[in-house]
C-alpha cells in the first residue's frame, strides 16, 4: 500500500536547497534538483554517524561529508560498494505540498 505523508511546502525547500526532517524516529533529508524532488535517508551507512544533509551534492548524488562515498538520490546506491547502499523514498508534489511515501 502506497502512503504519502505531507513532510514539507515546496517553498521550504527552494531549488538547489535541501532540508531534514525527522519522522518516526527516521531522520530523511529532502533535496530540490530543478524542480525535482528526492528523498534519502540522512545517515551515512558507512559508520552510521555522517549526516548526509552536510554532504556535497554532485549531480543526482550526494557525497558523505566524512569520507566522500557518493549516493544517488534516485537509488541510494553507494560508488564504493553496495553494501553501502541506502534507502530512498519516493516522493512527489501535490498542491504546493512535497510528500513522502515511507513504505
Amino acid at each position: 500500500m502506497i502512503n504519502y505523508t505531507p513532510i514539507a511546502h515546496t517553498e521550504e525547500i527552494p531549488i538547489g536547497e535541501r532540508k531534514r526532517i525527522e519522522i518516526n524516529g527516521l531522520r530523511i533529508t529532502i533535496f530540490n534538483i530543478d524542480h525535482e524532488y528526492y528523498a534519502i535517508k540522512d545517515t551515512c551507512p558507512h559508520k552510521a554517524t555522517a549526516p548526509l544533509l552536510r554532504g556535497k551534492l554532485d549531480g543526482l548524488g550526494i557525497k558523505c561529508p566524512n569520507h566522500g562515498y557518493r549516493f544517488d538520490l534516485k537509488t541510494g546506491e553507494c560508488n564504493i560498494d553496495s553494501i553501502y547502499n541506502t534507502r530512498v523514498f519516493d516522493v512527489k508534489v501535490e498542491n504546493n505540498k512535497v510528500l513522502i511515501n515511507l513504505d
